[in-house]
């Protein structure tokens, strides 16, 4: 039976499976890490100098995943945004494909353990608890949910028939319910399309369109969609090669992303989402790797995993850094330990 591709999960784990703390309310206040040095790679525009502070306060709430070890595939977990100090909010090593809902309220994730059925997501209070089924539509569809529309009204997922091809594309349905089924896209290079982001005024939806198995997310491509499957254009990266994870800016202005892995340089890199002005915001330190890159709420800063070096599946221990959005003033949020990634950055729920 074909597993779900990795978003979230690494996809071998995948098809063979089924602290930092606030210190004041709504506030993480981060240690200084020195700025970085090298050479950005063409067409990029070499990142300003970056400069050290006493520290940096950031707002709101980051929810996160562990993996490796004790955690498994993946285990999600959650900084709120209240002072108070880190949770776990899964089993270890029991979900994966983690996005909170744009009221900050709930959390959309898929279970390891599932139903009997198509694949199908879940939904969680964002404090924890046991996960709330989405409904399954379609007998025949798996559904691996990503994100919610910016009114929280539609949920779109990764979608694939085990036993048609031709049906593997983007869906997007009502939430909660999964009624009105849309299918967005289709596609024919034997990978999946993987949503990953909409635009903030809803109306387009940012996909990754990885390759065949078993390295699907190499050579894979960033693409934009109108959210009825009209308008489909690339997102031009240059010569940069992106990994399968991407976020659009809260203004609508600019795609973020970072080098896919087995690259020999890493790097997070923005794109005017018109294809325009593809820039270099971060150049690591020499030989490290960095992952998952994520907006603030606000677009000011960006947070991401700074891996040892560049083959993020084999769950180095590895650092959670913060950026300004222009690429200055590099710090350390959490340390050296553990794996870490697929960060979501919110505002919690009043």
């Amino acid at each position: 039976m074909k597993r779900w591709p990795v978003v979230g999960r690494d996809r071998a784990s995948a098809r063979s499976s089924r602290g930092s703390r606030l210190t004041t309310a709504g506030m993480l206040v981060v240690a200084v890490l020195p700025g970085c040095a090298g050479t950005p790679a063409e067409p990029s525009t070499a990142p300003p100098t970056a400069t050290a502070t006493a520290g940096v306060e950031l707002e709101g709430s980051l929810l996160f995943t562990r993996a490796g070890g004790q955690y498994g595939d993946e285990t999600v977990f959650l900084v709120p945004g209240d002072g108070s100090p880190e949770k776990q909010l899964t089993d270890l090593g029991e979900a994966c494909c983690a996005r909170v809902s744009p009221d900050g309220s709930s959390v959309l994730l898929l279970p390891s353990a599932q139903p009997v059925g198509p694949l199908t997501s879940a939904t969680i209070p964002v404090e924890g608890g046991e996960p709330a089924f989405l409904s399954a539509v379609d007998p025949d569809l798996n559904l691996v949910a990503q994100l919610w529309s910016p009114d929280g009204t539609r949920i779109a997922s990764e979608g694939w028939a085990n036993a048609d091809a031709s049906r593997t594309g983007v869906y997007t349905a009502a939430s909660p319910s999964g009624d009105d089924l849309v299918r967005v896209t289709t596609t024919d290079t034997g990978g999946h399309d993987v949503p990953l982001d909409y635009s903030p005024d809803g109306t387009e939806l940012l996909f990754f369109r990885g390759m065949p198995e078993p390295d699907w997310d190499l050579g894979g491509s960033l693409w934009i969609v109108a959210t009825d499957g009209t308008d489909l254009r690339p997102v031009e990266t240059g010569n940069i090669a992106p990994s399968w994870w991407a976020r659009w800016s809260p203004d609508g202005e600019k795609i973020l992303f970072a080098a896919e892995r087995n690259q020999p340089v890493g790097g997070i890199w923005t794109v005017g989402a018109d294809g325009s002005g593809l820039t270099q915001i971060y150049i690591p330190p020499d030989g490290t790797f960095p992952i998952t890159p994520e907006w603030s709420p606000d677009g000011s800063q960006i947070v991401f995993a700074l891996d040892p070096d560049s083959n993020q599946f084999a769950h180095p221990d590895n650092s959670v850094i913060v950026i300004n959005s222009d690429g200055t003033e590099p710090t350390t949020l959490m340390p050296t330990s553990a794996f870490k990634r697929n960060f979501d950055w919110f505002e919690p729920s009043p």
